[in-house]
């Protein structure tokens, strides 16, 4: 499947409500799982095949709340440090931690959360193994640097695991400026061919390139979490009751709600296509 639609064909109303195809059987076909995968249990899985052993170094690019930096340390036993630039994130992180620190002390005390960003790492050159960057990069507007100094981080040898967003044909750019203002996030850094310039030019190379498209929304719906269905919902309410929802809640939180319910409503309808890179160093 690409991000290109194909030309689409002006069909008869006889082939439309004819005998071309069997209703029950397309439905039927449709309603059969294509076995989607977890985005979580993919990328720890990408991490697996690393070989890292315990003790290696790796850098949490974006860590938010330190959710990830800490399931690096549980599950693989690396010494984890996270890089986060909002003050709320860090604050929650520093409580999160100290409540890790309780529960599993050994695995809290080889992480840590710093305030940084992605352009601006301030590790030694060469001194981490492995970089997990998740659904950071679309509010980094100047790529080329942040994966220069992924680069740079990096032992050689070393590894970065990326999960980005993509833009695909089907979104317009009249979506696109309408999207993704009131949410932080950069037009072009949602570019493949942009994406994949910055890191050639980085001096790195892609390992893998895996293009998701919906299956790990479809994944959350198989499982009933059905974040997506929820999200489609919410989007019908927030466009037919704008005036009472920004007025209760503002502009910017009711602008952004709506960018990130249609994050995901589009993932399933083929106007984004997460994608994950595996670099190499």
């Amino acid at each position: 499947m690409t991000d290109t639609p194909a030309p689409r064909i002006m069909r008869s109303v006889d082939d439309v409500y004819g005998d071309t195809f069997d209703d029950q059987e397309v439905e039927a076909a449709l309603n059969e799982s294509l076995s989607p995968r977890s985005l979580n249990q993919l990328m720890f899985d990408l991490v697996a095949e690393t070989g890292l052993p315990p003790g290696s170094t790796v850098l949490d690019v974006g860590a938010r709340e330190g959710r990830y930096s800490f399931e690096l340390s549980r599950r693989f036993g690396f010494t984890v440090r996270g890089v986060e630039p909002v003050r709320r994130h860090l604050d929650n992180a520093a409580r999160d931690l100290a409540a890790f620190a309780i529960e599993e002390p050994e695995a809290a005390a080889r992480v840590r959360i710093d305030e940084g960003i992605a352009e601006k790492l301030t590790d030694p050159s060469g001194s981490v193994d492995l970089i997990w960057c998740r659904d950071v990069l679309v509010h980094v507007e100047d790529l080329e640097t942040a994966f220069a100094e992924f680069r740079r981080v990096l032992k050689p040898g070393g590894r970065a695991l990326i999960f980005q967003m993509t833009a695909t044909d089907l979104l317009s750019p009249p979506e696109a400026a309408f999207m993704w203002p009131p949410a932080g996030i950069h037009a072009t850094s949602l570019d493949p061919q942009r994406i994949e310039a910055a890191i050639a030019a980085a001096g790195l190379s892609i390992a893998q390139c895996i293009q998701l498209h919906g299956e790990t929304r479809e994944r959350l719906e198989e499982d009933g979490v059905a974040t997506s269905s929820k999200q489609l919902l919410w989007v019908s309410r927030m466009l037919r009751n704008r005036a009472a929802y920004e007025e209760r809640f503002g502009t910017i939180a009711y602008e952004y709600v709506l960018t990130d319910s249609l994050w995901g409503v589009y993932q399933m309808i083929g106007k984004l296509n997460p994608r994950i890179y595996v670099l190499s160093a």
